[in-house]
């Protein structure tokens, strides 16, 4: 009896605690505050973007407002950064030579050890190839192409004289022509090149002055650009990781996996069309002078590096580098200016269907629409810079809008598309 009495206490108390728990926590409840302002976080986010739409509205039509005081002011701040662009240009282009270099030290010679000593290594063998390259230039092709001007230039009167009696030819030839107009202009041409020699002889000094802080500005940013592009070669590792962590700090891990590996490929694209353009535009140019040295036409190397340089612009580069050379020759000899012409087209053939897709493959894979799209509007307002850049960037664009779509249309079954891939 006494152990069942004791097992009754028991249970008794025990019941008594959790009826007490219970006032506890309904005293604790009854005493919780009670706000009567809560902040809904969906609210909350959409008025953080209307504020940040507004604000870049006005910020916006501020800048168009003031475009005198914009552009001027994007104008120098380029100026103030453009060592900074020298140096990432530089680099951009340098770093696959470096990699290269360095696998191939890694490879033949150290296996892989010593990593920082080998990157330094592959730096200084890159820039002294590119540096030797350049002053193997400035060594023999400057001074040629500097005589080839002042030969062209001590034989304008000789072509003065000749357009003029070509000129009298033909109005004798065809008197019923008016040719008071080309004859008007060429009577002004040389008192005009005479004005021009004489101011020019009375403002050398101011000129030679800008001419000389000009090229002293040029020189420094050169020098500070290499140093720039040295540092940025060096530590690109470490620029990549630092790029990595601002993609993820905004994105989750599975978009910023996306967004990186987008950004990758984007460079890919862009990377691969400039570099393997420069090196068909280098090889189309050595083929142009070698060529024109064996046919034996004059200013070989003038009108060489003008082929090589235009032929970085798709479809149009060789015929626009094409139209200085037959102007040159029509003035000396006119049957020089049919064998240009015909040189030409036959190495923009040997690079459209030969060199060019060996090289460039498919690097932009862009249909040929969309490059005379992006020359047209590219040199149209930047000028010869957008006619080279213009088809890269809208090859990157385009493969930003056509995986943006393709993620769009992922998981969809549309009859109409289906059929059409069918065919």
């Amino acid at each position: 009896m006494a152990r069942q009495e004791t097992e009754a206490k028991k249970m008794l108390e025990a019941e008594k605690e959790k009826k007490g728990e219970g006032k506890v926590s309904g005293q604790e409840t009854e005493s919780k505050p009670i706000h009567w302002f809560q902040i809904n976080t969906k609210y909350m986010a959409v008025c953080r973007y209307a504020l940040f739409v507004i604000t870049a509205s006005i910020v916006i039509y501020i800048l168009i407002a003031h475009w005198g005081e914009t552009t001027a002011f994007l104008s120098n701040l380029a100026g103030v950064l453009s060592p900074f662009f020298i140096g990432l240009l530089t680099a951009y282009f340098l770093i696959p030579l470096v990699g290269r270099i360095q696998k191939g030290i890694h490879r033949w010679i150290t296996k892989g050890k010593h990593e920082k000593v080998v990157k330094c290594i592959s730096i200084v063998l890159a820039y002294v190839l590119v540096l030797g390259f350049i002053a193997i230039a400035f060594v023999f092709v400057i001074p040629q192409m500097g005589q080839s001007i002042q030969e062209l230039t001590d034989k304008i009167p000789s072509i003065y004289r000749k357009l003029m009696g070509e000129l009298m030819y033909f109005q004798k030839k065809y008197p019923e022509m008016d040719f008071k107009v080309a004859n008007d202009q060429l009577a002004k041409m040389v008192p005009n090149l005479i004005d021009y020699g004489t101011n020019l002889m009375g403002n050398l000094i101011p000129m030679v002055y800008s001419l000389s802080v000009s090229i002293v500005k040029l020189a420094i940013n050169l020098l500070l650009g290499i140093f720039v592009s040295i540092y940025m070669i060096y530590s690109k590792d470490k620029f990549r990781y630092q790029a990595k962590r601002v993609v993820y700090a905004i994105f989750p891990e599975e978009k910023g996996d996306a967004v990186c590996t987008t950004l990758r490929e984007c460079n890919d694209i862009f990377g691969a069309f400039l570099i393997s353009k420069a090196i068909d535009s280098l090889i189309i140019g050595c083929i142009c002078c070698v060529a024109m040295n064996i046919i034996g036409l004059p200013y070989a190397v003038l009108l060489s590096v003008i082929v090589g340089i235009t032929n970085m612009i798709p479809y149009f580069g060789p015929f626009i580098g094409a139209v200085p050379g037959v102007l040159i020759y029509l003035c000396t000899d006119w049957e020089s200016a049919i064998i240009f012409a015909i040189m030409i087209l036959i190495l923009q053939q040997f690079d459209g269907l030969i060199l060019g897709p060996r090289l460039l493959g498919q690097s932009t894979g862009l249909s040929p629409i969309w490059v005379i799209f992006a020359i047209t509007v590219g040199g149209a307002y930047f000028g010869v810079l957008g006619m080279f850049i213009g088809v890269p960037v809208v090859a990157v664009v385009a493969f930003l809008l056509n995986k943006a779509v393709s993620s769009r249309l992922k998981g969809k079954e549309i009859k109409a598309l289906k059929a059409i891939e069918k065919k």
